[in-house]
C-alpha cells in the first residue's frame, strides 16, 4: 500500500499532472462544445430544455398527445405562412386559396392570425424540424412493448420454417431463439420518456475517448518515461521491492488515476450536457432513452451511468496497459509514443473494415477500441458468430478485456522485472558530425524559440490550414430573389441621379406584360382560369418585379430621406460586418485558442533551468531581447488576425461581392448615424484594426502571465479562462458573457449602426491601456 501510494505521488504531486489535466478537460470540454453547437438551421439547446420541462410528469401517451397536437398546430400554421407568402409574392393571383384549402384555413387561420401558438425555436420550420424529432423518439420507446411482442413473434414464427430446422447451418434459428431468451422477462419495464439529446451526447462523444488516450500517455510519461529516461529506474529496481511490488504499484496507480480522469471528463460531459440540452430523470427506466433502449437489464439512467463508468474504466485500463508496456519497451520516448497509438489506429481500421453483420464480427468487437465503445456493450444487445454458434457480445467482450489485460499486464510485470531499461543517450541520432556555429542575431533568436521551440509555426500552419478548408467548403445559400437584387442593384450603384431614374424607368417597363394581365382581369377581359394559364409563364418575371418593388419602395425611400447615401448592394457589405449570426464571437473564441497556444511559452522558455539569469547577463540580453520578443509577437498576432479575417472576406467576395467601397457608409441603412464623409472602406479598415488591437492585447496580456507564472502550461490555462472561455459559454446560451473579453473588438463593426458605438470606443481604449501597462512591466521584470 506505501508503494500505491508513493507511485500516486509521483503523479497527482506534480503541478505539471494537475495543469495537464486541466488543459486536457478544457479540451474536452471545447471539442464538445464544438461537435454540439447548433447550425443556423438547427434547434438552440434552450429549445430542447423547453421540450423536456412541457413533458415532464406525463405518461406516455399523454406524452404522444401533446407532442402530436403541437406538430398538427405548427405544421398547420407553417402551410398557411407558406401559402400567404407565395400569393403576395403573385404565385396565386387570381386563385381563392381560402377556398381552395378550406380545411387548412378553417382549422388553422385564426392561430396563424392571433399568434395564439407556442413556439420553442422562435422559427416556424425550426420548430416543426425539432417536433418531428421528438415525435420519432417517442414513438421508438412506446412501441417498446411491440419491440418485445415482435421478438417472440419472430422467433415462434420461425421455429416453424422448415429450412431453419433442417438446414445445415444451426446459427439462424439459435440466434433467433437465444435473442428471445433474453428478451422474454423484459415484459415490465416502464417507459417514462425524456428527450435523449444531453444523456446521449454525454456518453457517446467519441472525442473524449481521444482526449483519454492522450491522458494515459501523459500517465506512462510520469510513472515510467521519467524514470527511465533519468537513469532513475535502474536505482530504484536495485531496491528490495523494487522490482515485482514497484510494477504492481505502479499498475495500481494507473488503475487509480484513470477512474480520476473519467470520472473528470465524463463529468464534464455530464454537468456541460445537463445544463445545455437536460439530462432528464435519472430515475427513469433505461429503455426510456430510445439509442440505449435495447438494454437488456432492468434498470434506471442513474445505474446505468454507474455501470458505464465501471465499464469505461476497465476498457481504459485495458487501452492504459499497452500504452504503458510501449512506454517502457522503447528507449527513446518518441518511439513508445508512436508504438503507443499505433496498435490503436490498427485495431479502429479492423473496427471500421469489417461489418457488424460478418461473420468475422468476433474479430470487430474483440478488439481494445471495441472496449471503449461502451454504450455498444451495455445498450444494446448483439450475438456474434463463432463456429456455427451465437455468442452474446458481452461475453466476447469481457473474455477479450481479460485476455487483453491478463496478457499486457504480465507482460508489463516481465518487462520491469527483466527488461535492461537502458536509458537513451542524451540527443542520441540528433548529432551532426563537423557541427558548425553561425552568427545570429536576437531578433532571428527569438522568431526561432516562438515559431520553432514554442511550436507557434505548426499551430498557425494547422490553423491556416484549418481555415482554407473552411473558405473552400463554406456554401452560401442565394436564392433566386437575392440573385435579382444583386443584379439590379449593381446595375444602379452609386447617386442617385437623372440617369439612375432613366434606368429605373426602362427596367420597370420590363414588366408591362403583367400590368396589362392584371388590368384584363379587373376589367372581366379574361377570366381568372385564363389569366393564371397566361401568368404561368410569367413566374420568373414576378419575382423580378418583387425585387424591383422592394428597390421602389424600400431603398429609394431612404435614399430621399438621406441624400447623401448612395445605392450600394449590401448584402456582402452585412455579411462580412456580422450584421447577423454568431461568426464574429467564433472568430473570438478562434483567435483567442490560437493565441493561448502560441504565446503562452515566449517568456517562460527563459525560465526553465534559470536561462533567465544567463540571457540577460548578455550584452544585448535585457531590453533589447524584450523589444525582439514584443516584435514577433506583434507578427504572429497579425497572422493570427489576418487568419481569422480572411476566410469570411473571401467568401463574401467570391458569392455576393463588395460593390461600392468609396461609397458612404451611411448607404447602409444600419449606418444612417454616420457621417457621410466615412467610406464603407473605411469602416472595414476600422474593424481590422480592431481585430489587430484585439490580438495584440491578447499576446501581451500572455506573454505577462508567462513571465509573471513561469511556466506554460500555467500561462496557457490562464490565458483560456479569460479569452475562451466567456466566448464558448455565450455560444452555449449565455449571450451576455460574450461581452467579457474581446468580444466587442471583434464585433465594433456591428456596434457603429448601434447607439453603444461609443462603447466600442471605450474598449478600444482599455485594450490600448492593458497594451501599454503590459509592455511597461515586462521592460521593467527585464531591467
Amino acid at each position: 500500500m506505501r508503494l500505491l501510494l508513493a507511485e500516486l505521488r509521483k503523479v497527482w504531486g506534480q503541478r505539471i499532472f494537475a495543469l495537464c489535466l486541466a488543459v486536457l478537460a478544457a479540451a474536452n470540454l471545447f471539442l464538445l462544445y464544438i461537435g454540439t453547437r447548433p447550425g443556423e438551421n438547427s434547434p438552440q439547446p434552450a429549445a430542447w430544455r423547453a421540450v423536456a420541462r412541457d413533458l415532464a410528469g406525463m405518461d406516455t401517451q399523454a406524452q404522444q398527445d401533446f407532442i402530436n397536437e403541437k406538430l398538427d398546430l405548427v405544421y398547420g400554421v407553417l402551410q398557411i405562412d407558406q401559402i400567404l407568402s407565395y400569393q403576395a409574392s403573385g404565385a396565386f393571383l387570381g386563385m381563392d386559396v381560402r377556398q381552395e384549402y378550406a380545411d387548412l384555413f378553417n382549422q388553422y387561420e385564426q392561430a396563424y392570425k392571433d399568434k395564439t401558438y407556442d413556439l420553442y425555436t422562435g422559427d416556424l420550420r425550426m420548430d416543426y424540424r425539432l417536433l418531428s424529432q421528438i415525435k420519432e423518439e417517442l414513438d421508438t420507446v412506446a412501441g417498446y412493448p411491440q419491440f418485445l411482442e415482435d421478438v417472440q413473434a419472430k422467433a415462434k414464427q420461425l421455429s416453424g420454417i422448415s429450412i431453419f430446422n433442417n438446414g445445415k447451418s444451426s446459427y439462424d434459428r439459435a440466434n433467433i431463439d437465444k435473442t428471445a431468451a433474453v428478451y422474454a422477462g423484459m415484459g415490465d419495464v416502464t417507459i417514462q420518456y425524456a428527450p435523449q439529446k444531453g444523456l446521449f451526447t454525454a456518453l457517446d462523444y467519441q472525442f473524449t475517448d481521444l482526449i483519454l488516450l492522450a491522458a494515459m500517455l501523459l500517465l506512462a510519461s510520469l510513472l515510467f518515461r521519467q524514470e527511465r529516461d533519468s537513469g532513475m529506474l535502474n536505482l530504484v529496481r536495485s531496491m528490495p521491492g523494487g522490482r515485482l511490488h514497484t510494477a504492481l504499484a505502479k499498475l495500481g496507480a494507473l488503475a487509480v488515476s484513470l477512474l480520476a480522469v473519467l470520472l473528470l471528463l465524463y463529468g464534464v460531459n455530464l454537468v456541460y450536457c445537463g445544463l445545455t440540452f437536460g439530462l432528464g430523470p435519472l430515475g427513469r427506466s433505461i429503455q426510456s432513452v430510445p439509442a440505449l433502449m435495447r438494454c437488456t437489464m432492468k434498470i434506471t439512467v442513474g445505474q446505468y451511468l454507474v455501470l458505464f463508468l465501471l465499464a469505461k474504466w476497465a476498457g481504459a485500463f485495458v487501452m492504459g496497459l499497452w500504452v504503458m508496456l510501449a512506454a517502457l519497451w522503447a528507449r527513446r520516448a518518441f518511439v513508445g509514443w508512436c508504438g503507443a497509438l499505433a496498435l490503436p489506429a490498427a485495431q479502429w481500421l479492423i473496427r471500421e473494415t469489417i461489418p457488424a453483420t460478418s461473420r468475422l464480427n468476433v474479430i470487430k468487437y474483440a478488439n481494445m477500441v471495441s472496449l471503449l465503445r461502451t454504450n455498444e456493450l451495455l445498450g444494446n444487445y448483439r450475438n456474434l458468430y463463432w463456429f456455427d454458434t451465437p455468442v452474446g457480445l458481452p461475453l466476447v467482450e469481457w473474455l477479450a478485456a481479460i485476455l487483453y489485460g491478463s496478457l499486457l499486464a504480465g507482460s508489463v510485470c516481465l518487462l520491469f522485472c527483466r527488461g535492461q531499461l537502458l536509458a537513451a543517450p542524451a540527443f542520441a541520432g540528433l548529432r551532426r558530425k563537423a557541427a558548425k556555429t553561425k552568427p545570429t542575431t536576437v531578433l532571428r533568436q527569438e522568431s526561432r524559440k516562438l515559431f520553432l521551440l514554442c511550436g507557434a509555426a505548426v499551430v498557425l500552419l494547422v490553423f491556416a490550414g484549418y481555415q482554407t478548408w473552411q473558405t473552400a467548403t463554406t456554401e452560401s445559400y442565394i436564392d433566386a430573389e437575392e440573385i435579382y437584387y444583386a443584379w439590379y442593384m449593381k446595375q444602379l450603384a452609386g447617386p442617385y441621379t437623372e440617369e439612375t431614374y432613366q434606368k429605373l424607368l426602362t427596367m420597370n417597363e420590363e414588366f408591362e406584360p403583367i400590368r396589362q394581365l392584371d388590368q384584363a382581369l379587373q376589367s372581366g377581359k379574361i377570366t381568372s382560369e385564363a389569366y393564371q394559364a397566361q401568368m404561368g409563364a410569367y413566374y420568373g418575371l414576378q419575382q423580378k418585379m418583387s425585387v424591383f418593388q422592394r428597390i421602389q419602395y424600400g431603398n429609394l425611400s431612404y435614399i430621399k430621406e438621406n441624400p447623401k447615401a448612395q445605392l450600394v448592394y449590401e448584402s456582402g457589405w452585412e455579411k462580412l460586418f456580422g450584421f447577423s449570426g454568431e461568426s464574429d464571437l467564433r472568430d473570438t473564441l478562434t483567435a483567442g485558442l490560437v493565441s493561448c497556444i502560441c504565446f503562452a511559452g515566449l517568456f517562460a522558455f527563459e525560465q526553465k533551468g534559470g536561462m533567465k539569469r544567463v540571457v540577460m547577463a548578455t550584452p544585448l540580453g535585457r531590453q533589447r531581447t524584450v523589444r525582439c520578443k514584443l516584435a514577433v509577437g506583434t507578427v504572429g498576432a497579425a497572422l493570427i488576425c489576418l487568419l481569422t479575417c480572411l476566410p469570411r472576406f473571401l467568401v463574401v467576395l467570391r458569392d455576393y461581392g463588395l460593390s461600392m467601397p468609396f461609397a458612404p457608409a451611411m448607404s447602409l441603412q444600419g449606418y444612417h448615424a454616420l457621417p457621410a464623409w466615412i467610406t464603407l472602406s473605411d469602416v472595414l479598415v476600422w474593424g481590422v484594426l480592431a481585430r489587430l488591437l484585439a490580438c495584440m492585447t491578447m499576446m501581451l496580456i500572455l506573454m505577462t502571465l508567462s513571465e509573471f507564472i513561469g511556466n506554460t502550461l500555467g500561462a496557457m490555462f490562464v490565458g483560456s479562462i479569460m479569452f475562451c472561455l466567456p466566448p464558448m459559454l455565450a455560444l452555449s446560451g449565455l449571450s451576455g458573457l460574450r461581452w467579457i473579453g474581446m468580444y466587442p473588438l471583434f464585433h465594433i463593426t456591428e456596434l457603429a449602426q448601434r447607439p453603444d458605438f461609443w462603447a466600442g470606443l471605450g474598449c478600444v481604449v482599455i485594450a490600448l491601456g492593458l497594451c501599454f501597462l503590459c509592455i511597461n512591466w515586462l521592460k521593467e521584470k527585464w531591467k
